[in-house]
């Protein structure tokens, strides 16, 4: 509820002696066993207990409750505001265990009372009578407990009326947003809601700062204003579905219609020891005077399956039959844990490499062009291809996009130039079969026994960081790190990805593989027993994160 009703009695006063109180609102407290009057107007909230500060939400709105230490401000008949003096809300919290909250209260104030309006603030705890200040970075510590906006920004006005008795209903004139995120990705749902921030692209918006506050409840010459407000929350949980018992968390802001609105969910993940960011955007959102706004964000993000790592043109994954999520799972789920039944020779579920030499004893220096024998793996880039990727891929290395992967989450990525806009930027414009038969240096890798990995064209460490502003040119590829002897590796870390291509003028039983991390993007070779990531150069976009 916005509009929330308190009566108050009034205690006269003389210069000389205490008057009596002609209503039985009068408290008392008990001093050296006496009892000993307070002094000043009593501000009563007994007969309609709906006027309060700390709020709760109900699923449909908030309900306030005073909470200690709260105060309001009245003016007299000389024009002059007055802050209560005292109240009994900690001895109402102190009479109910456990509470920290009360639906009634009484204050004292001082000043002269003969006139039948009086003007009444609320302008937040140690707030001044007149000025409000909405905090740019507020803190949230239970879950549907708004006991915060009473220090972070909340204020209400109110016109008192009656005789000898009086009443008011406070409005709250300040705006509230209630976030209820949750994730029908249960792959997310162990991760904790850690800040929750809304903010524009406008830098002369004013969510929060400090404002004159007057008679009607209007704020106007914002000082120290800010375009950008922030709730901090203690590791909430993400639910399922949407419950506000189970993480509601309410922001204070300054009411108002804001343009391009993003609102950031900052979550953690206490596994991986990964925080990354999920956003929303908004067109238009007004946030009403006196009125609670409710969001209710499915947080999402890209899942990547357990289920692409392989060694080098097996016809089986690393762990088939025995992913992370079967019935009887043997895949490792986080760094450096480890199983040791990973793919071994003669392996009964066809999960091990192709050990077929090809291409080393050529001796005109000219190695056949060899394929892989399975489908998967023939669509993978070749050695060609990675390296136009690597040369006039105009790499970015992506630390804030979130992602997450065998019930964990992540960040970490690098986009790409796709091979079709590469092409199109060569002179004369190549086709994507052209550059998939021979390398930028003209030579053709899938045929030659020269390794590039050693050449120039063989490593990129001139990144730029962030997402492309085109990105819809650009691929993307998650470090999805790899399995080594049964061993999870770097994910977050690296990404490691086969090449249709094996190394041809070698003995040894190895392949090329296309490298991205932090700081570099490079080609180089690798022996077929290790787990990698596949990726088809038919669906570049197969890992796309948005």
């Amino acid at each position: 509820m916005t509009k929330k009703s308190i009566y108050f009695g009034t205690l006269l006063l003389t210069a000389l002696a205490f008057g009596s109180c002609a209503s039985d609102d009068t408290a008392t407290d008990k001093t050296a066993g006496k009892d000993t009057p307070k002094t000043g107007t009593v501000f009563s909230s007994d007969v309609e207990p709906v006027t309060r500060t700390s709020a709760t939400y109900t699923g449909s709105g908030l309900d306030f409750y005073w909470t200690a230490n709260d105060k309001i401000w009245v003016k007299d008949d000389n024009n002059t505001y007055h802050q209560s003096s005292e109240d009994d809300i900690a001895s109402r919290i102190a009479a109910v265990p456990g509470s920290t909250t009360t639906a009634k209260a009484k204050f004292w104030v001082d000043g002269t009372y003969s006139n039948g309006t009086y003007k009444v603030r609320y302008t937040g705890k140690n707030g001044v009578q007149d000025k409000v200040t909405i905090k740019a970075s507020q803190t949230q510590s239970t879950p549907n407990d708004a006991a915060h906006i009473a220090e972070d920004g909340d204020f209400g006005v109110a016109d008192a009326t009656g005789s000898g008795k009086y009443s008011f209903t406070l409005n709250h004139k300040a705006a509230y947003v209630t976030f209820m995120p949750y994730t029908a990705q249960g792959v997310i749902a162990g991760a904790k809601l850690q800040k929750i921030r809304i903010y524009t692209n406008n830098t002369s918006d004013q969510l929060a700062g400090t404002f004159d506050l007057a008679d009607n409840g209007t704020l106007s010459n914002g000082t120290t204003t800010s375009n950008s407000v922030e709730l901090n929350v203690n590791n909430f949980s993400i639910p399922n579905v949407s419950t506000y018992a189970t993480n509601g968390a309410t922001m204070v802001v300054k009411p108002g219609t804001y343009n391009n609105l993003t609102i950031e969910y900052t979550l953690h993940d206490a596994v991986t020891n990964v925080t990354g960011v999920i956003t929303k955007i908004y067109p238009s959102v007004t946030f009403d005077t006196g009125k609670n706004t409710p969001v209710k964000a499915d947080l999402k993000v890209r899942i990547y399956p357990g289920n692409n790592y392989y060694m080098w043109d097996a016809q089986q994954h690393y762990w088939a039959g025995h992913e992370w999520d079967s019935a009887n799972p043997w895949q490792p789920t986080k760094n450096n844990d480890y199983n040791a039944n990973y793919p071994q020779a003669g392996d009964p579920l066809n999960r091990y490499y192709n050990n077929t030499l090809v291409g080393y004893s050529d001796p005109t220096g000219v190695a056949p062009a060899v394929e892989p024998t399975t489908a998967h793996f023939k669509d993978l880039m070749n050695a060609n291809t990675a390296l136009w990727y690597i040369n006039q891929g105009d790499p970015y290395y992506d630390n804030k996009t979130l992602w997450a992967t065998m019930g964990h989450l992540y960040t970490g990525g690098m986009w790409l130039k796709k091979l079709e806009k590469i092409g199109d930027a060569q002179t004369p414009a190549k086709t994507v079969a052209e550059l998939k038969g021979a390398a930028p240096d003209g030579v053709d890798y899938t045929r030659s026994l020269i390794y590039p990995g050693g050449h120039p064209i063989g490593k990129n460490t001139s990144l730029t960081a962030g997402i492309p502003s085109n990105s819809s040119d650009y691929f993307y590829l998650p470090f999805l790190g790899c399995y080594y002897f049964g061993q999870q590796q770097a994910v977050g870390v690296s990404g490691i990805y086969w090449l249709s291509t094996p190394a041809s003028g070698s003995p040894s039983l190895i392949s090329y593989i296309f490298f991205v991390a932090n700081n570099q993007v490079f080609f180089s070779e690798a022996d077929r027993y290790n787990g990698y990531t596949i990726l088809k150069t038919t669906n570049e976009d197969e890992y796309r994160p948005f």
